[in-house]
């Protein structure tokens, strides 16, 4: 990744900016998979201007994006583990969410969100790092084991009314 890529925390002015980039990747990755009325339900509650906002305001969550040529491109949300995870440790901390612009993958951008991530959870000193990842992503099933995570157990993801099954992942400390 190199040129006019440039990794950043969003402003809170920028709440719309990334809530569009959120909806747009989750559109790009997901959309074909479900009945527009569940899309259009989930999109509201993920990532609405105001739901967005709400997170770039919490002090327990993270974001970082990556801008090319003034377009928001991809990002990462990490903050406490959310997923149904069993015991995970009090310092444990997840990969919420990594999305990059379909235009855009294979040019090196998950993997410096990824690498931002782990120099912020050593930095938290997290005992372990969670994150889930629908489980017929091949692809984002390979970038993570890249990383050292392992399929630890999977739960129902509703959107909509569907249920698809999500894995969560783990791994173990980066201290």
């Amino acid at each position: 990744m190199t040129g006019e890529f440039q990794l950043r925390a969003p402003k809170a002015e920028e709440a719309s900016k990334l809530a569009s980039l959120g909806r747009d990747t989750f559109i790009e990755t997901f959309g074909p998979l479900y009945r527009k009325e569940d899309l259009d339900h989930f999109l509201e509650g993920a990532y609405s201007d105001t739901v967005i906002a709400k997170e770039l305001a919490d002090p327990k969550l993270a974001h970082r994006i990556i801008e090319f040529k003034n377009e928001f491109i991809a990002f990462i949300k990490v903050g406490p583990v959310h997923v149904p995870a069993k015991s995970p440790s009090p310092d444990a901390a997840e990969i919420w969410q990594l999305y990059v612009r379909q235009s855009f993958l294979g040019e090196g951008i998950g993997s410096c969100l990824m690498n931002w991530a782990m120099n912020y959870f050593k930095s938290i000193e997290a005992s372990e790092i969670y994150l889930s990842v629908f489980s017929e992503n091949p692809k984002a099933v390979h970038f993570y084991e890249k990383y050292g995570f392992k399929k630890i157990d999977e739960y129902d993801f509703r959107v909509g009314s569907q249920i698809d099954l999500e894995w969560i992942m783990c791994k173990s400390s980066l201290i």
